[in-house]
C-alpha cells in the first residue's frame, strides 16, 4: 500500500500568507536504504524513482518543481537574493520578496531555517551545517533582509527545522574550535559534542529576532531513522529531505 506524505508544518507560520513545510523519508517510492521520499538528485538512489518522489511531493503540495529556487547548497554562508525560480550556484541560503515561486533547500542532519517577516513580505530558507553556523548564515541572512527589505528582525517569525542533536553529534577539536564552550560538552580526548540548534537561535537572538517568535524542533534526524534521513548515520546511503518557503 502506498504511504501518505507527512512534510512537517510549524505552528508559528500558521494563518500567514506563505506555503511551507518540510518533508520526513514518508510517502515515497524508494527502496532499501533510501525507503522512501528521497527528493535528493545527487544521491545514488536511482534518478527515476527520486523524480517520481518528487513530483509526488510537490503534487501534495499543488506546486510544480519548474517554480522552485534551488540553491547548489557548498556549507557556506554564502546568501542570495533572488526574483525567480532556478539554481543558484554556491549559495546556501535564499531570500525574496516576489510570489509566484518557492525557495528549497535540501537537508540530511544540517539544519533548514525559515524566515518569514509579513510587515516587509519578505522570506528566506537557509542550509545551516556546522560549517554555515560557524560563519553565522542565520545571522547574516536576517542583516541581509533588513539591508535589501527593510525588514525588522524583530518581526521576523522564524522556524528551525530537525537536524543532529548534540548528543549524537561528535565532532573533533578542529571543528570544535569553531564554537564557545557553551555549545560543546567534552567527549573524550580532543572531541566534543556540538550543539548546533542551540548555536543557530543564538546567533538569531543576537541578530535581533525575537525569543517568543522562534519555533523549533528538537528532534534528531540521527536517532529518528524512521522519519528522518540522516548522513551522519547512513553515509553515501542517505537520501535528502526538502524545505520549502514562498509567498502567497
Amino acid at each position: 500500500m502506498e504511504l501518505s506524505i507527512q512534510p512537517h508544518l510549524f505552528e508559528i507560520f500558521r494563518n500567514q500568507s506563505i506555503i511551507h513545510c518540510y518533508s520526513t523519508r514518508k510517502g515515497g517510492f524508494s527502496k532499501g536504504y533510501f525507503n522512501s521520499l528521497n527528493l535528493g538528485l545527487s544521491t545514488p538512489d536511482d534518478k527515476e524513482t527520486v523524480h517520481k518522489n518528487r513530483i509526488k511531493f510537490f503534487k501534495y503540495l499543488d506546486i510544480e518543481e519548474r517554480q522552485l529556487a534551488i540553491p547548489r547548497q557548498v556549507h557556506s554562508a554564502n546568501i542570495e537574493v533572488v526574483n525567480q525560480p532556478g539554481i543558484y550556484p554556491d549559495s546556501d541560503a535564499l531570500i525574496t520578496r516576489n510570489k509566484d515561486f518557492i525557495l528549497t533547500i535540501q537537508t540530511a542532519d544540517c539544519y533548514p531555517v525559515f524566515i518569514y517577516d509579513p510587515e516587509s513580505g519578505s522570506c528566506a530558507i537557509i542550509h545551516s551545517g556546522w560549517r554555515g553556523t560557524a560563519l553565522n548564515i542565520a545571522g547574516q541572512t536576517i542583516k541581509r533582509m533588513e539591508n535589501e527589505f527593510n525588514a525588522d528582525a524583530q518581526n521576523m517569525l522564524i522556524a528551525v527545522g530537525a537536524g543532529i542533536q548534540q548528543k549524537n553529534y561528535q565532532v573533533d577539536i578542529k571543528t570544535a574550535a569553531n564554537f564557545e564552550m557553551a555549545f560543546l560538552k567534552e567527549d573524550g580526548d580532543k572531541h566534543f559534542k556540538l550543539d548546533i540548534q542551540s548555536k543557530i537561535i543564538d546567533q538569531l537572538l543576537k541578530a535581533g529576532a525575537k525569543k517568543e517568535k522562534i519555533e523549533f524542533d528538537t528532534r534528531c534526524t540521527f536517532e529518528n531513522e524512521e522519519l528522518f534521513y540522516s548522513f551522519r548515520r547512513d553515509g553515501l546511503n542517505s537520501g535528502r529531505m526538502m524545505g520549502i518557503i514562498g509567498l502567497l
